[in-house]
């Protein structure tokens, strides 16, 4: 029997620690400009995980909810003394799921990416390894 791999996410300073048994159920990079400006950077690595699988090993968050958003569980949580070490939900796009920002595992083991999302949004600069899916607008 395999052992399901475990997951140890933090932010910054280290107060926010969240730990996941399993697999991600969805891993990809988006370049959409919501993602750029979320994340300060020309592309966020998120990964999906069932929601049962997260745990919150220790800190406090606060919570975001993005204005103008139509489904009330699409949220955005960080930790409360560096702002780092970001998860969410986000609605409709994978129910009973938790997002994590793929950064704050810090494992260069991590699980690459399978695809990337809105990769017409992209800066013109960037390109990725030819073996990812790209879907140009979603």
């Amino acid at each position: 029997m395999s052992q399901m791999p475990v997951f140890h996410a933090k932010c910054s300073c280290g107060a926010l620690c969240l730990e996941v048994d399993g697999d991600p159920v969805h891993n990809h990079v988006c370049t959409c400009t919501r993602c750029q400006r979320a994340s300060g950077s020309a592309l966020a690595h998120n990964v999906w995980f069932r929601e049962e699988d997260v745990r919150i090993v220790s800190g406090d968050y606060s919570l975001w909810f993005p204005q103008g958003e139509a489904v009330p569980d699409v949220m955005k949580a960080f930790c409360r003394i560096c702002g780092g070490g970001g998860f969410s939900r986000s609605g409709a796009y994978l129910p009973g799921t938790v997002v994590i920002a793929a950064g704050t595992f810090a494992d260069p083991s991590f699980p690459a990416p399978d695809h990337v999302h809105w990769w017409d949004n992209r800066p013109q600069w960037i390109d990725l390894a030819h073996s990812i899916e790209r879907d140009a607008g979603n």
